[in-house]
């Protein structure tokens, strides 16, 4: 950031500089000319004016670009943020879901960092969208993309649609309790809006040293597999630690 600054300040520097060369143009032209800046008020008048109008020129030159740049990066940052989001649910895509958790399993192994990974799945979504129909069944997962927007911190946990009915959320600084607490909020929002009619099978994984990317996300998702198992609508983590996770009320 300190190094572009000189850059920036120069770059300013000489954008006003050739816009008062510009400017004086009509003078130098006259100066060449007669050998005098102006010879009679008139010419003193006809410089004043040829400078307002070739400085107009040039200023409404410069806007008019700094407006295409603007247009260009704000076009560029909008196909940038559909290019990472999923259409329906409005979350981040699988895509850089797999890139975000790349990033984190080698930020946190350089830095000694902590992370949790929350890998959910809607139960039994394709009789729901059967029976409902799949605009209700779309309406259900951009419910949970509501909720998970809702409950992660933005700027700084990911929450992706990792594919179909399936979801994944990277927790930054939270151990197995925290991200338990977090899924238990996803997973009962989404059954009081419902009334029940839906529900959540997650499983959550937390980042160990020496971690790769693949081998937390299988943690996440055999966790995911067993709260299937037993019974659905329901949380299970890699290790289960009833001293601390035993308050937990997993069957509300």
């Amino acid at each position: 950031m300190k190094s572009a600054l000189p850059r920036d300040r120069f770059s300013s520097a000489v954008r006003g500089l050739l816009i008062v060369l510009i400017a004086s143009m009509p003078w130098w032209i006259d100066y060449y000319q007669t050998g005098h800046l102006f010879g009679s008020r008139r010419a003193l008048i006809g410089n004043l004016i040829g400078t307002w109008i070739t400085l107009s020129m040039v200023l409404l030159l410069f806007y008019l670009f700094v407006q295409k740049n603007r247009s260009y990066q704000s076009e560029n940052s909008e196909l940038q943020r559909l290019s990472i989001t999923d259409h329906l649910t409005q979350i981040h895509n699988s895509r850089f879901f797999h890139v975000q958790l790349e990033k984190e399993v080698e930020r946190a192994n350089r830095q000694k960092a902590l992370f949790s990974l929350l890998f959910l799945d809607v139960d039994y979504f394709k009789k729901y969208n059967d029976d409902q129909g799949h605009a209700a069944g779309d309406e259900v997962l951009r419910e949970i993309g509501r909720i998970i927007r809702r409950v992660i911190r933005e700027g700084v946990d990911c929450g992706a649609r990792y594919g179909g009915d399936e979801f994944s959320v990277i927790l930054i600084d939270s151990n197995l309790q925290a991200a338990y607490e977090i899924g238990e909020r996803i997973r009962l929002a989404l059954n009081q809006s419902r009334n029940g009619a839906v529900s959540l099978s997650m499983g959550i994984a937390c980042f160990r040293k020496g971690d790769s990317a693949d081998g937390l996300f299988k943690r996440a998702d055999d966790a995911m597999y067993r709260a299937k198992k037993k019974g659905r609508n329901r949380i299970e983590v890699e290790a289960w630690t009833p001293s601390t996770l035993s308050h937990f009320d997993q069957t509300a």
